[in-house]
């Protein structure tokens, strides 16, 4: 039973650090190609029609994170709220990432051919 206590706190740290790292705004190696006014204009209309939506998904990612620290505490273990509790977090973060992808696809879109070539030359391309 404590053994089982301890993962789900390991686990639950573990998916705290990934959700952290999630952001809604574009990466910063974008800073790095020269982009034109109009381009920058349309990545940031991308990812602030995305924020909302990125926000409302990390927020149910700490909910369901915040129920895992809960339940590691417990002095007893519901095994099943925290699988439960888990996916939701795990859902949650991989919506994030896959608004994520579908903004990057976009802004990839705008990009010359000039562009490209150097974003695949960056030593850093993705956060």
């Amino acid at each position: 039973m404590k053994a089982l206590r301890y993962a789900v706190a390991v686990l639950a740290l573990l998916v705290a650090g990934v959700a952290q790292a999630q952001v809604a705004g574009p990466p910063a190696w974008l800073q790095q190609l020269d982009l034109s006014q109009a381009q920058q204009d349309q990545v940031f209309e991308i990812f602030y029609r995305l924020a909302p939506v990125v926000r409302e998904r990390l927020q149910a990612s700490r909910r369901a994170h915040e129920a895992l620290e809960d339940l590691a505490i417990a002095a007893s273990l519901d095994s099943d709220r925290g699988r439960e509790a888990f996916e939701a977090e795990a859902q949650a973060l991989a919506e994030v990432a896959g608004i994520r992808l579908q903004a990057m696809r976009s802004v990839y879109g705008l990009l010359t051919a000039e562009q490209r070539a150097q974003a695949l030359k960056l030593p850093i391309r993705y956060e």
